[in-house]
């Protein structure tokens, strides 16, 4: 018999005898992504509060003209709203609390947009807990109430509606990605696997060959 030949039933018996060896690899690829993606790839999740502040004044003998005139005003307190001294106030009233937060991460975690066919402008924080989402809020309508009248003393009093103590999760576009990843890497482990084997098979029948040589 020629004991240089490999052939199929050779290839099929190591990969069948190997496959403890492909089965680790493809575990160990499949988990490998999944912990990249869970703790580097993806961002944490993050949760959304929001609170309405309404900013208005009333005419009891025009109320629809003083409700034009307030609405065509509300883009002018939405620009005090993002103001720097607004900003300032919300870091130093969080730092106060403990809190170690840049003006740069209070700026970018908040947003200001006024609700259609009202005089209400709504706030909206995200961070990275419920708590922290709505005491960002509270903290910073609180500091536009206090502070908005100073930058513009021409605008309304704002009032307060009630503060913000639940959050929601914000929708993640993540879970494909994660998936695709962990696919990737069993394919990756199971292909590895298959050639580690594959080499493995060859080299014993190379030293067999060797030997009866």
């Amino acid at each position: 018999m020629n004991t240089s030949q490999f052939t199929l039933t050779d290839l099929v018996h190591h990969l069948i005898r190997y496959a403890w060896l492909t089965i680790i690899l493809t575990i160990l690829g499949a988990g490998s992504m999944y912990v990249y993606t869970k703790r580097v790839a993806l961002p944490p999740a993050r949760f959304s509060a929001s609170r309405e502040v309404y900013v208005g004044t009333a005419n009891k003998k025009n109320p629809y003209s003083s409700f034009q005139a307030n609405e065509s005003l509300l883009s002018s307190y939405i620009i005090v709203a993002n103001d720097n001294k607004i900003i300032s106030a919300t870091k130093k009233d969080l730092a106060q609390r403990g809190w170690k937060i840049s003006k740069n991460d209070i700026s970018k975690s908040i947003s200001i947009d006024s609700v259609n066919g009202t005089l209400f402008i709504r706030f909206s924080a995200s961070a990275t807990s419920e708590s922290k989402a709505a005491e960002l809020v509270n903290t910073y309508t609180e500091s536009f109430a206090d502070q908005g009248t100073k930058l513009l003393p021409s605008m309304p009093k704002p009032v307060l509606m009630s503060k913000a103590s639940k959050a929601k999760v914000k929708p993640s576009v993540a879970g494909p990605v994660h998936k695709k990843a962990i696919l990737f890497g069993a394919s990756f482990g199971l292909t590895l696997g298959i050639v580690l084997s594959l080499i493995i098979g060859v080299y014993k029948n190379y030293k067999k060959i060797e030997r009866s040589e």
